[in-house]
Formats: C-alpha cells, sequence, structure tokens
C-alpha cells in the first residue's frame, strides 16, 4: 500500500471516530463538550503531522532544496508542540467543574511551549545578539550587520508579551464574555509566536543539513559562487574558503573513481573591483595545482542567481546532461540550492566553513529570506490557525452558557 492510500485510510477513520465520539456526546448529558474537542484536536493533529512528515520525504527524494520544506517541518514541529499541550490539558481539565478555573487552565497551558522552546529561543536570541556586535567590531557596520541584534531583541521582547498579557487579565475583573476575548487575544499571539519559533528551528534544521551533506562523486561540473574580493584582487577569507571546498570534493573524486571535473568560477566585476570575481578564483585555482584547460569563467554574473543560471548556460553548451554541483559558504547552500531549484538547475551544493560569529547574521537572514519567499502561505495558515482558534473558543463559551 502507498503513502497516498494509507493517508486516505486513516482520514476516512479518523473522521468516522470523530463523528461516533460526538454521536455519544450528544447522547451522554455527562460528557463535557470541550474535552471532546480537546480528544478530536488532538488525533487530527496527529493526522496533520503524519501528513507533513509524508510530504517532507516525498519532496526531500526529489528535491532537498525547498522552502516547503521548511514550512512543513515547521507545521510538523507546531503540531507535536501542540498535540503535546492539548494532552496536558485535557489532564488538567479533566477534573476541572469551575468554568474560569477551566479557562485559567487553557491560558496555563501555553506554558507548556515554553517549557519546552523557550529556553532555546532565549540562548539563540542572546548568542545571536553577542555575535552580531563582535561582528560589527571585526567586520565593521553595515545595516544588514544589525539583523542579529533586531532578532535577539525583537524575539525576548515578543516572548514575554503573552506571559505579560496573561498576568494584567489575571489581575482584571472581567465579565464572562470580556475574559473569552482576551483569552482570544492571548491564545492568538502565544500560537502565533509558537509558529515562527518553530519555523526558526525548521530553518535551522535544513540550513545545517544542506551545509553537512556531502553529494555523490560523480560530477562533471563544479560552480563557485562569487563574492566580494580585495583590493589587490585576490580573495577574501569567505571566498577562498569557498574555493577550497571546491578543490578538495575535485581531489576526493579524482582519488576515488579517477574522475576529473571542470571548474566554472562565477562571479562578474564590481565597480570597486579591479578584476572579476571568476578572474580572480581561476588565479586562485591555477596557483593550487588545478590546470587551466579544467577551468571555464563565467564573468558575467552580480548574484546568486545569475551564477546559478549563466554558469548552467555554459555547463549545456558543453554537456546537457552533466552533473552539477556548486560550492558556497555553509549557510549560503540551502538558499543556493533553492534558487537553482526554482531556476530549473539540477544540482547539489557543498558548504565551507565561515567564521563563527558570522553564521548566526547569516542565518537570520536566511530565515527572513524563507519569510519573504512564502509570505502569503504564512499569512495564510497564521488566519487558518487564529480562525481555529477562534472558533473553538466560541464552542467553549456556548457549551458554558448552555450548562448554566
Amino acid at each position: 500500500m502507498n503513502e497516498k492510500k494509507r493517508y486516505g485510510i486513516i482520514s476516512l477513520i479518523l473522521f468516522i471516530v470523530s463523528i461516533i465520539i460526538l454521536t455519544v456526546v450528544d447522547r451522554t448529558n455527562n460528557i463535557n463538550l470541550s474535552l471532546t474537542i480537546q480528544l478530536i484536536m488532538i488525533l487530527y493533529l496527529s493526522k496533520m503531522t503524519y501528513g507533513c512528515i509524508l510530504y517532507v520525504k516525498k519532496l526531500y527524494k526529489k528535491q532537498r532544496y525547498s522552502y516547503s520544506i521548511v514550512l512543513n517541518i515547521g507545521l510538523a514541529l507546531f503540531f507535536i508542540i501542540n498535540i503535546m499541550r492539548q494532552i496536558n490539558l485535557l489532564i488538567i481539565n479533566w477534573t476541572s467543574s469551575d468554568i474560569i478555573e477551566l479557562y485559567n487552565n487553557t491560558l496555563n497551558s501555553f506554558s507548556y511551549f515554553a517549557i519546552l522552546v523557550l529556553p532555546c529561543i532565549i540562548i539563540l536570541s542572546i548568542y545571536s545578539m553577542i555575535t552580531n556586535i563582535i561582528l560589527i567590531k571585526k567586520e565593521g557596520f553595515t545595516y544588514s550587520n544589525l539583523f542579529g541584534i533586531f532578532f535577539g531583541v525583537t524575539t525576548i521582547i515578543s516572548t514575554f508579551c503573552g506571559q505579560i498579557i496573561f498576568e494584567a487579565v489575571q489581575k482584571l475583573n472581567l465579565s464572562e464574555s470580556q475574559f473569552f476575548i482576551k483569552k482570544f487575544i492571548d491564545v492568538s499571539l502565544n500560537a502565533t509566536l509558537s509558529y515562527f519559533y518553530c519555523l526558526i528551528l525548521a530553518t535551522l534544521y535544513c540550513n545545517v543539513m544542506a551545509a553537512k551533506h556531502i553529494p555523490k562523486f560523480d560530477k562533471d561540473f563544479i560552480i563557485i559562487l562569487g563574492s566580494q574580493i580585495k583590493k589587490d584582487g585576490s580573495l577574501t577569507p569567505l571566498l577562498k574558503g569557498r574555493a577550497d571546498k571546491a578543490i578538495s570534493f575535485a581531489q576526493n573524486q579524482k582519488a576515488k573513481d579517477n574522475r576529473s571535473i571542470i571548474f566554472i568560477p562565477s562571479g562578474g566585476q564590481g565597480n570597486d573591483e579591479i578584476i572579476s570575481e571568476a578572474e580572480a578564483i581561476k588565479r586562485y585555482l591555477i596557483e593550487n595545482g588545478i590546470e587551466k584547460k579544467d577551468i571555464i569563467l563565467e564573468d558575467k554574473s552580480t548574484n546568486t542567481l545569475e551564477n546559478l543560471k549563466y554558469s548552467k548556460k555554459i555547463i549545456d553548451n558543453i554537456n546537457k546532461n552533466g552533473k552539477i554541483i556548486f560550492s558556497t559558504t555553509n549557510y549560503h547552500v540551502f538558499r543556493s540550492g533553492v534558487i537553482a531549484n526554482d531556476e530549473g538547475i539540477d544540482c547539489e551544493g557543498i558548504g565551507s566553513k565561515t567564521k563563527w560569529y558570522f553564521y548566526t547574521n547569516a542565518l537570520i537572514r536566511e530565515f527572513i529570506a524563507n519569510i519573504a519567499s512564502q509570505g502569503k502561505k504564512h499569512i495564510a495558515l497564521i488566519i487558518i490557525i487564529n480562525i481555529i482558534l477562534l472558533n473553538l473558543i466560541l464552542i467553549g463559551y456556548m457549551n458554558n452558557l448552555i450548562n448554566n
């Protein structure tokens, strides 16, 4: 039985079980409707988690570089956290008869997520600010070098907003209807923050896995993605790392399968550069034992998209079926792969190490790029999540009015 049929059968079974549970509740006055809904929520969240995992496995076999993978891993984490939260809430509310106590417990249950994820987020936030300050001292001030500080401050402030709102609600003498409105604000805020926390963790995971991946030693071409060179035309440590990584891969492939590879240094000449980035990389490759006949320049590109696009045109003129790999810095492998994937370029990436204080800032840029590229999907999902939460709160409110 294939995965699609298995998932369809699980969905059907889950639907039948939900109908049976609701029918039993309808005929049994002693069973609390809100507890029943929580039970059904656990079942459906489990189903959606399984669906996300299946989708990631299916997509990963075809293309390991996709923001859809980040999105679905993030959703799976979000669903798993909320399954735990619902189980915790179910246990707490099972013995609760007072409606205000019930919803106080509902608010408190969101601390369950904080217990699991908050320490990681706080550590990441503080670490990103520290490394960002070091980055500015070492590399100089630029607006892009402020990402780590902005992320750290914003995350820490937003993390404690939910707790501040909760404490404020606890101190207010609210009517029942006002309490539910405040509850929705608090739950909505925490759910939205939880969603983005899970995306941060998913982004980190995908970037680390992409950088650690070692492709098969069967490649015909290796594209070295360019970056800024020094004023004298020599390579910066970052660009030297990319070239060294490409040389290392070529040497390992030659030693293992006696298979040569063609180097394609990629990068045009900026206004403040005396030669093109591609030419600078070529000179470095020759200095390190690579023969001229194994090097083809691509010296017109100005960004990663053009690096890959223009290099692919050169490759197609030589061998359309050639297997391609690209060399870049570790934090840049995943996004470069996504760009290649969007252009229909079938390739894999390898990543060189970068300075420890630069990696966090770069990772945050990757996260922002992910959010920007999937912006409409993220907005739609947040709206759907909040609509579901609002409906659940209204069901609980109406159930309370009926019981009273």
